[in-house]
């Protein structure tokens, strides 16, 4: 995608990516070359090509960030919608055979983009290119030293969603369960959805919540697997953010667990009977973050920055909160009234304190494990 023969930035990293057995090295870069783009402006190119989820989450990223940065730079942002962990290792086989990356800017979760940085894919961005960082949260931040690979924009929640009705058919109440161990009642045979994408996606923090079992290797969760297989006949419906919102809506079943509340307030705003809740136990958090990979071209790597500090400015975060419906981590902007309170749209620690995050390098080393063994129960 990106022209050949042109001047690249860094080096080939092959030889750091030791660690686990997915190539998960601790680090990125020891080789003392320069992993960071200059901060004197490079020519332009005619595009850069940005990773996206597809659907209304790249219209939320063009229509907010994208068309912003190409009015002011004239540039044009492609999009790209190959999956995140299949971009990772494309990448991946760029940067160790020396080549340019097929992409400018990663769009992706902070799960993906750590195991990237610790893959030593990440070139450090540049403060000179990409000062809107000092306007961001601490939060936004990866906790790891040294320069910063990739910044957070927005977090989340894998919460557990809800169609009243069809509670309130099933028990006679409207109301929501306030544990997610009630979920486990025989009357929800089949009543059950789940985000699968990845499989066990946000459940699995919560199977290890109830069963009191570390999160580490697969082989030393059994309490949470057995968890699993206990749930396995309520489990309906297994699916993707359109497909399970989808399923909940039209009441093919009365709870979707571990889904992001944002993909349903427009139905909830439409008069649907959809809502979420955080249990008592919490609720798994994740954040979206972006990065510029290595071995890029000067000017692809330049104004990939550019893109990502477009992405960070104040009003451009504003203008995205209200469209993706998630609270932004520019600190000089307040979330969205009616998410001000709810745990489901952290936007404090406090808030954070309630919730289930995971490890980031537990989750490099050990995730795959985990999504294997969520598919062999509920194949």
């Amino acid at each position: 995608m990106l022209a050949g023969g042109a001047t690249v930035v860094g080096t080939s990293v092959a030889g750091c990516l030791g660690g686990d057995g997915n190539g998960d090295g601790n680090g990125g870069d020891d080789s003392g070359e320069q992993t960071q783009p200059d901060s004197e402006e490079p020519e332009k190119p005619d595009q850069i090509t940005v990773r996206a989820w597809g659907g209304v989450w790249e219209e939320s990223l063009a229509a907010n960030v994208g068309e912003v940065f190409t009015d002011e730079t004239d540039i044009d942002v492609v999009y790209d919608n190959t999956d995140g962990p299949v971009m990772r290792g494309d990448i991946r086989t760029a940067v160790q055979q020396d080549r340019e990356p097929p992409i400018t800017v990663v769009w992706d979760l902070n799960t993906t983009i750590h195991t990237s940085y610790r893959q030593g894919l990440a070139a450090d961005l540049n403060p000179d290119i990409v000062p809107n960082i000092d306007q961001a949260q601490d939060m936004a931040r990866p906790d790891i030293d040294g320069d910063l690979p990739y910044i957070n924009l927005y977090p989340y929640t894998y919460a557990l969603c809800y169609n009243e009705d069809v509670v309130e058919d099933l028990t006679g109440d409207s109301e929501p369960v306030s544990s997610w161990d009630e979920l486990w009642d025989p009357m929800y045979e089949d009543m059950l959805g789940a985000y699968n994408d990845p499989p066990g996606g946000g459940l699995i923090s919560v199977l290890a919540e109830l069963s009191d079992t570390e999160l580490g290797p697969a082989d030393e969760m059994e309490p949470a697997w057995d968890l699993a297989r206990d749930l396995e006949p309520n489990l309906g419906y297994l699916g993707t953010d359109q497909s399970l919102g989808q399923t909940l809506r039209e009441g093919q079943v009365a709870y979707a667990m571990a889904y992001l509340p944002n993909n349903i307030v427009a139905a909830q705003d439409d008069g649907e009977p959809v809502d979420w809740i955080i249990p008592e136990e919490g609720a798994t958090v994740r954040m979206d973050g972006m990065y510029t990979p290595r071995n890029q071209d000067e000017s692809q790597l330049y104004w990939g920055q550019e893109f990502i500090n477009t992405a960070l400015r104040e009003d451009v975060q504003q203008s995205w909160m209200e469209h993706l419906q998630v609270p932004m981590l520019n600190q000089n902007i307040e979330p969205l009234e009616w998410m001000q309170g709810d745990t489901a749209f952290p936007t404090t620690q406090e808030d954070f304190d309630q919730l289930l995050e995971t490890d980031l390098d537990l989750f490099a080393e050990h995730s795959s494990g985990w999504f294997e063994e969520f598919s062999q129960i509920t194949a």
